[in-house]
């Protein structure tokens, strides 16, 4: 029967239906309802879900974007690739089973027929839910949210349908969906306890679409965890029961890939073969026959498949594809050992490369690795960083590529700055003729390399004008019309767009600008002096004008020992860059002895001989090392490592030194907490005689201020903070040292009254003084504040403060709020009291009401009231035993 045909008959059974329960609702259960709300369901919502649906996903298997030099993905449901591209769709899905499941739904029995029910009674009876396609659009529902990446929401809904939907089709479909859940994040252990529950439970649907679910969920399983050995398996029940053709190709090239991978490369030219079958687009043919030309060189095959590769190479419709090509003719030279060859094609692989910035990364890669076996660190250091710029974070061992990155960065860094330093030095020695003749021949090989670059940089646009021309051609012939962030192959084409002519951008203002600093030169006069935020000069950015090359040269005596330190601290730290982050030790040596002969009593010396010694005995070179301990004793006799390396028991000795020390600091910090403040000064003059070069030094300064300004000594207490802060300027005390100062400085007269004993407190931090807030004469608005510990339960106060207003300020409409004090510290603010009186009136029937603090003791919270002027003022200082004077003294309560 044709469609046109069952559109009849539906429309004549809704006729017969439609007088039988109109007005009727979903409150009532018949066989006529039922059949009523299945129809409508299906045709009028779930249809057009469905479809909206389906819509979506074949969408996206048609126009994901794939990176072939990567195993293709096995499941695409949840990827963030995709997720923004098909929300429209996947939402009015939502939306339409939305509205079925609200206008549809029944749920109420059916009345019970008499006699004795059958077991299929029983089941009918006992269901939550009587409309068959009700339960569809929870499953569709819950599906959709998982291509919209809302995992959670995802997660609620299928749960829902388990709970509601036992022993059902759905039931089975929903623990899988969730299984797929867990395994985007990452939580593999649930996965695993859900797949495996459900492929031992022998009442699971053995229909193909189940067995595609189940068999590719435990694909992307193993797939996630990069156990690829289990994959294939899998993979291949999976392919039996295929819903569509897209992802039958995408299958069968993973599983070629993964075959590759094994070293089963018969396999895999036998699968990528089959992909040529299956009349793939260009790109996916493209990438299979430069696969099996790298199958066929690793069976020995090697001639025949560069001869087809440099064929390639020379057709047309390739120009977009020869990054790739190169770098397999690059695979191939290498396995032959022609190495010099393969760098060749390696490099023309990374310059040929017009939207594949994978491929460009790897290129770059493979380039940078070489040059760090020579070992040419400063050439490996240009490839590895833009092989960083171009890989995507999900590249394998990209951690690994960020570390070594940024190692030769810091290692290249300071190599430029021995450099460029030693560079200026000699220009600067030059007499001002030879400066100025030298000047001229750079500005001329500047013009010179910027006519280069402008030409090489239309030839790359020429090149990308005639990829961008190909690549619409394609895409009028293949997509057709749609808008445009719904079309998946366009959104990324406009991205690798954006990509080769941007380069990877941080979203931020004036992007487009690499250097935010660059002043046109034009645009300034001979007088103008433009200046950074700090008000520093820029530095002029122009390398064809003759102030470029002046303006950092070394003229004077004090710039000429600037830079001679510039370059023995960057000397150094390439010594150590070498030893501990790159573990080139041979290179560590001739970098510490490159320094040593140019700066023999440099302030670095001592520790490059150390280090010298301490690689000499790790590589086992005792010669080398009894050399240099010898070096270190004669040249270094009073330094720790010299007295350590010729007194075997200096360490022990040390370790006797410190514990006596810990101990003398001890005592005198437990007399000055006792209030025995003239033995903790004495203490103190002590422990800064006998331990002065110690970590200890500044505290004993510390406590010696402090032990003086409790007797009275406004003077001296301010002399000896102002030792803490000159003579230990990076130390902890150091900075609560100058703060005092600063009070000090502002309330002098009220502490030489003699109030100052009350108003330091025993600890050593700012909130020892008296409150530096500034509070003001309490007036107008006011708030009640409850301080309570943060751990403290806080919903339960708030509730009990709710009460109380309603029992006893319900007029006042008062509202109740929490905030945060400190990390250790909540507050509940009630608002808004309209002057001093009320807010007293509402405080004091607040401290009398039993049980409004609930189970918290009355040591642990205070209560008060306080301005609205006040109560910012508060916030910032954070002082609650502050204001607590100030409140006893204004409020008097």
């Amino acid at each position: 029967m044709n469609r046109i045909g069952h559109y009849k008959i539906l429309f004549g059974i809704t006729i017969v239906l439609l007088p039988l329960i109109w007005g009727c609702t979903t409150t009532k259960n018949t066989a006529t309802h039922r059949a009523y709300h299945n129809i409508t369901s299906k045709y009028n919502y779930y249809f057009n879900a469905r479809e909206s649906y389906n819509n979506a996903t074949q969408r996206v298997a048609l126009g994901y974007s794939y990176n072939f030099s990567l195993l293709l993905p096995v499941s695409l449901a949840g990827d963030q690739q995709v997720s923004g591209s098909i929300g429209g769709d996947m939402d009015r899905a939502i939306m339409k089973s939305t509205d079925l499941i609200s206008k549809h739904s029944i749920s109420v029995k059916p009345e019970r027929k008499r006699g004795v029910q059958t077991a299929k009674e029983k089941e009918f009876y006992n269901q939550n839910e009587f409309v068959h396609y009700v339960r569809e659009a929870w499953l569709l529902i819950g599906k959709a949210r998982v291509w919209k990446a809302a995992l959670d929401e995802a997660e609620m809904t299928f749960e829902y349908v388990l709970m509601q939907f036992p022993n059902t089709r759905m039931w089975y479909e929903a623990s899988v969906w969730l299984a797929r859940i867990d395994i985007l994040r990452k939580d593999y252990v649930s996965a695993e306890d859900r797949l495996r529950a459900i492929s031992t439970n022998r009442k699971y649907p053995k229909n193909k679409y189940f067995t595609h679910l189940l068999e590719s969920t435990w694909a992307d399983y193993y797939f996630k965890q990069e156990r690829y050995d289990k994959v294939p398996q899998h993979l291949e029940k999976a392919l039996k029961s295929v819903p569509d053709r897209a992802t039958r190709l995408r299958y069968t090239y993973l599983l070629a890939q993964l075959r590759q991978r094994d070293g089963k490369y018969a396999q895999s030219n036998k699968l990528f073969k089959k992909i040529l079958r299956m009349s793939p687009s260009y790109e996916v043919s493209f990438n299979a026959r430069v696969n099996i030309a790298s199958n066929a060189q690793s069976m020995g095959k090697g001639s025949d498949m560069k001869k087809q590769l440099l064929k390639m190479s020379r057709d047309g419709k390739n120009q977009e594809y020869l990054d790739q090509i190169y770098y397999a003719l690059g695979n191939i030279e290498n396995k032959e050992g022609n190495i010099e060859k393969a760098i060749e094609y390696y490099k023309l692989s990374a310059r040929s490369s017009v939207k594949n910035n994978h491929q460009k990364g790897i290129s770059y890669l493979v380039l940078a690795d070489y040059y760090f076996a020579k070992p040419n660190y400063t050439v490996s250091q240009a490839y590895y960083d833009s092989a960083y710029r171009a890989l995507d974070q999900d590249y394998p061992g990209y951690q690994e590529l960020e570390t070594k990155t940024q190692n030769l960065n810091r290692l290249v860094e300071n190599l430029n700055v021995v450099q460029h330093e030693d560079s200026l030095l000699r220009v600067a020695a030059m007499s001002p003729k030879e400066r100025d003749a030298l000047i001229a021949d750079l500005i001329k090989l500047a013009r010179e390399d910027e006519e280069r670059q402008k030409r090489e940089e239309q030839e790359g646009r020429d090149r990308f004008a005639q990829f961008q021309q190909t690549q619409r051609g394609r895409s009028a012939q293949t997509e057709g019309g749609g808008w445009y962030f719904y079309n998946q192959s366009s959104l990324s084409f406009g991205l690798s767009e954006f990509n080769m002519k941007w380069g990877r951008r941080k979203l931020e203002d004036n992007w487009r600008r690499i250097n935010k600093r660059v002043v046109a030169s034009d645009a300034l006069t001979s007088t103008d002096q433009v200046t950074d935020s700090t008000g520093a000069p820029l530095k002029v950015l122009d390398n064809k004008s003759r102030e470029f090359y002046l303006q950092d040269l070394p003229l004077n005596d004090s710039l000429v020992n600037i830079s001679y330190q510039k370059i023995e601290e960057a000397m150094f730290r390439v010594g150590e860059i070498y030893q501990t982050l790159i573990k080139d030790y041979p290179e560590a040596i001739k970098a510490y002895n490159r320094l040593l002969e140019r700066f023999p009593n440099g302030s670095n010396a001592l520790q490059a001989h150390y280090n010298l010694y301490q690689i000499s005995r790790f590589t086992e070179n005792n010669s080398e090392a009894e050399r240099y301990k010898q070096l270190l004793i004669s040249k270094f006799p009073t330094s720790p490592y010299a007295l350590m390396l010729s007194n075997p028991n200096y360490v022990d000795e040390l370790r006797k030194r410190e514990s006596e020390l810990a101990s003398h600091y001890e005592e005198t910090y437990e007399q000055f907490k006792k209030g025995n403040y003239r033995d903790a000064a004495q203490r103190s003059r002590e422990g800064l005689e006998m331990y002065k070069d110690s970590d200890h030094a500044p505290k004993y300064q510390f406590i010696l201020a402090q032990s003086i300004g409790k007797t009275g000594d406004i003077r001296q207490y301010k002399e000896e903070l102002s030792k803490v802060v000159s003579k230990y300027p990076k130390a902890d005390v150091a900075k609560t040292a100058a703060d005092i100062i600063v009070y000090l400085d502002k309330i002098e007269l009220q502490l030489a009254t003699g109030h100052m004993a009350d108003k330091v407190d025993e600890g050593a931090a700012q909130d020892s003084l008296v409150s530096l807030a500034g509070y003001v004469e309490p007036d107008g608005k006011h708030l009640f504040v409850a301080v309570i510990p943060k751990n403290s339960p806080i919903n339960q106060l708030r509730f009990n403060m709710v009460s109380f207003n309603v029992d006893n300020f319900l007029n006042l409409n008062l509202s109740v709020n929490s905030k945060e004090l400190t990390k250790h510290i909540n507050l509940i603010v009630v608002e808004p009291l309209k002057n001093k009186d009320e807010a007293m009136e509402y405080y004091r029937k607040a401290v009398a009401e039993q049980g409004l603090m609930g189970t918290l003791q009355e040591k642990d919270y205070s209560l008060f009231v306080i301005s609205e002027e006040n109560f910012p003022i508060f916030m910032e200082d954070k002082s609650v035993v502050d204001y607590l004077n100030f409140f006893t003294n204004k409020y008097k309560p």
